[in-house]
C-alpha cells in the first residue's frame, strides 16, 4: 500500500534511533492496548508502530469462516452473544466489534483471518498464529498457503492435527524469558545457539518501560508486548519520531508526498494531531487542504465539528468548500453552513449544500430554492439534495418538475448535436453535457429519498424514457431505485414489459424480477395478457423469482418457456423442508 512506502521510507530517514542493531518488537494480540485487538485497525496500527512480529488468534466459524477472535464467547467483544463456533459468519459480521472499548471505535468489524492474511503481506509483517480450536488446524494452513504467506508466519496454540506439516523454522531457536533475566543470562543463552525474546504480556510487567529499555540493553534479541508504542521506544523506533517525520513531510515539499503523509497519520491512534490537521486544512494547496479535512473526519477519536470555524471563515474557496464536507461527514449543526449560501464561489456553494443534506437543523427553503436555478449546474444538483433532507414536502412539489426540464434540455442539446451528424464533441461541449449529467444524478438521488407518490411517478418517468441519448444512464440508475419501490405500484411497470424500446422494457422486467413478493399478483396476472411480449417476459420473472404460485398457469401456456419457467421453479424448491 502507498501509505506504508511512505511510513518506510520516513522510518529510514529517522536518525534519532538510539540502538544499532535492530530489535525485533512482537505485538502480542495486535495493538490491544491502543485499538480493539484482532481487528484490522488493531492489525494496522501494531505495523505502524514498528511491529516486526504480530500474534493474531485463529477461529472458525459454524459455517467454516476462519475469523479473528481470541475469546470464543462474543460477549466481550462485540455487541451480540454466543459463542463463534455455534455462529454463522454473516451473523458475526453484522456485530459492532469496536464499542466495547469505548465510542471512539465504534464502527468496526470481525475480521476474516484471509484479509488479516492480505493485510500482513502487503505491510511486510510477520504473523504468529494462535490457533483457538482443535482441529482448525488445516484450514488455517491452506488459507495460509493461499496467501503465499507460509514463510512468514508461525504457528502456536491447538495445531496437534497440522504438526507434521508445519513451516520448518529457519535460523535459530527461540528462547522467551521474563523481564528479570540478566545481561549474563541472555548472553548464556546466545552462546547455547538461541534468540532471546523478552516477555512483557500478561506478567504485571506490560508497561515496565524501565525494564524493556533494560532487556534491550541487555542484549535481547526481541520484546514481546501489549503496550506497542512502549515497545517501540524501548527498541529505538518511538513511534512520536516516526510521526514527526510523517509531519516534516507533510509541512512542506512535494504535493502528492504531502497529502500522502497526511493520510496515514490519522491511523496513528493517540497521538494529538488535531491541530496539525486543522493548520494543514488551511493550506493553498487545495489537495492538502481536502487530505487534511479527510484526516479530521477519519481521525479516532472524532473531533469537534467547530474545529472547521477558522477554515470556514477562510478567504480561500477551496478551504471553504473542504471544511463544509468536514462539517457535514462529522454531522455538524447545519447552522455552520448556512452563511456560506451566499458565498459567489460554485465550489464553496455545492460542498455547503451537500454537506446541509447531511446535518441535524433546519434551513428554511427560501434560502435552497434560488439555488435550484443557479448558472451553475453542479450547484443546482447540491441544492436538491439540501432541499429533500431540509424541506421534504416542498422537495415532493418541486424537484420532479426541476428535474423534467433538465431532461428537456438535455434532449434539446442531443437532438441539435444528432442534426449536425454528430461531430466529434468539443471539450466545452463535453464540459457542458458532464456538467449537467453530475447535476441530474443529485436530482435523481433526492428524488429517490422521498417517500411518496410524486417521487415514485418521477421515477418511473426517468427509467421508462426511451432512446440511447445523453440521458440514458439516468433512466438505468432510476430504474434501479424504483427496485424498492415499484411494487407500491406495480401496474406501470408491468405495462412497460411490451415496450418496443428493448432498453425499457429490460428495465421494466429487472426491476420487476428484483421487487418484493407484492408485485406478484400483477405479473402473475401478466402470464394471461394479450401481448405474448408481455407474457414472455412475465414467464422470466416469475422463473427467476421462483414464484410457486404462477405454476398452475404456466402448466397451462403453449409457449415452450413456461416449461423451462416451471422446470427452475421447481429447482428452487426441490431443497425446501
Amino acid at each position: 500500500m502507498k501509505r506504508i512506502f511512505i511510513l518506510l521510507f520516513v522510518v529510514a530517514s529517522v536518525t534519532v534511533c538510539a540502538q544499532s542493531r535492530h530489535v525485533d518488537l512482537y505485538c502480542h494480540r495486535t495493538a490491544n492496548k491502543d485499538v480493539p485487538e484482532n481487528t484490522l485497525e488493531s492489525l494496522e496500527m501494531a505495523a505502524l508502530s514498528g511491529c516486526d512480529v504480530i500474534e493474531v488468534d485463529v477461529r472458525r466459524t459454524m459455517d467454516g469462516v476462519l475469523i479473528l477472535n481470541h475469546d470464543g464467547f462474543t460477549e466481550r467483544l462485540t455487541d451480540g452473544v454466543g459463542e463463534v463456533e455455534t455462529s454463522l459468519y454473516d451473523d458475526l459480521a453484522t456485530r459492532e466489534a469496536g464499542a466495547w472499548m469505548g465510542g471512539r471505535w465504534s464502527g468496526m468489524h470481525i475480521v476474516r483471518f484471509d484479509d488479516a492474511l492480505t493485510f500482513a503481506r502487503a505491510h511486510g509483517v510477520r504473523l504468529i498464529l494462535d490457533v483457538k480450536v482443535k482441529g482448525t488446524g488445516a484450514d488455517i494452513l491452506a488459507a495460509v498457503d493461499r496467501a503465499s504467506m507460509r514463510d512468514r508466519v508461525r504457528f502456536g496454540g491447538e495445531v496437534d492435527d497440522i504438526r507434521d506439516r508445519l513451516p520448518k523454522q529457519t535460523g535459530a531457536p527461540e528462547s522467551w524469558v521474563q523481564p528479570n533475566a540478566t545481561a549474563k543470562q541472555i548472553d548464556s543463552l546466545h552462546r547455547d545457539g538461541k534468540r532471546v525474546i523478552v516477555n512483557f504480556s500478561a506478567n504485571a510487567h506490560e508497561m515496565d518501560l524501565d525494564a524493556m529499555h533494560a532487556a534491550v540493553a541487555n542484549g535481547a534479541d526481541g520484546i514481546n508486548v501489549d503496550y506497542v508504542r512502549l515497545g517501540a521506544d524501548a527498541v529505538g523506533r518511538p513511534v512520536e519520531a516516526t510521526v514527526a517525520a510523517l509531519s516534516r513531510t507533510a509541512s512542506s515539499g512535494d504535493s502528492q508526498h504531502r497529502l500522502e503523509a497526511i493520510a496515514l497519520l490519522p491511523h496513528f491512534y493517540g497521538v494529538p494531531l488535531t491541530e496539525s490537521f486543522a493548520s494543514w486544512l488551511l493550506d493553498v494547496d487545495p489537495r492538502v487542504s481536502r487530505a487534511a479535512a479527510v484526516a479530521l473526519v477519519t481521525m479516532r477519536p472524532r473531533p469537534n465539528p467547530h474545529i472547521f470555524d477558522k477554515a470556514l471563515r477562510s478567504k480561500d474557496a477551496h478551504v471553504q468548500a473542504n471544511a463544509a464536507w468536514g462539517v457535514g461527514a462529522l454531522r455538524g449543526p447545519s447552522s455552520m453552513l448556512v452563511p456560506l449560501l451566499h458565498s459567489n464561489d460554485p465550489i464553496v456553494l455545492e460542498e455547503a449544500l451537500v454537506a446541509l443534506a447531511r446535518t441535524p437543523g433546519n434551513v428554511p427553503a427560501e434560502q435552497l430554492l434560488p439555488l435550484l436555478h443557479h448558472k451553475d449546474t453542479a450547484v443546482c444538483g447540491a441544492a436538491a439534495s439540501a432541499l429533500a433532507a431540509h424541506d421534504p414536502a416542498m422537495a415532493q412539489r418541486i424537484l420532479p418538475a426541476r428535474l423534467r426540464l433538465e431532461v428537456k434540455e438535455t434532449l434539446a442539446r442531443y437532438d441539435a448535436w444528432t442534426k449536425r451528424g454528430q461531430p466529434t464533441l468539443t471539450e466545452t461541449e463535453i464540459k457542458t453535457i458532464t456538467d449537467h449529467y453530475r447535476s441530474q444524478m443529485k436530482m435523481l438521488q433526492a428524488i429517490g429519498s422521498l417517500k411518496g407518490e410524486p417521487s415514485l411517478v418521477a421515477l418511473e418517468e426517468q427509467a421508462f424514457h426511451p432512446g440511447a441519448d445523453f440521458t440514458q444512464t439516468l433512466s438505468q440508475v432510476a430504474g434501479f431505485q424504483l427496485w424498492d419501490r415499484i411494487a407500491d405500484q406495480p401496474e406501470d411497470a408491468v405495462r412497460q414489459l411490451g415496450s418496443s424500446n428493448a432498453g425499457v422494457a429490460d428495465r421494466a422486467e429487472w426491476m420487476l424480477t428484483m421487487a418484493d413478493d407484492r408485485v406478484g399478483p400483477a405479473v402473475r396476472s401478466a402470464l394471461r395478457d394479450a401481448n405474448p411480449a408481455i407474457r414472455q417476459r412475465a414467464i422470466r420473472i416469475v422463473a427467476f423469482r421462483a414464484d410457486s404460485d404462477a405454476l398452475h398457469q404456466l402448466q397451462s401456456m403453449r409457449e415452450p418457456e413456461a416449461v423451462w419457467a416451471a422446470e427452475k421453479i421447481h429447482q428452487a424448491h426441490a431443497a425446501l423442508p
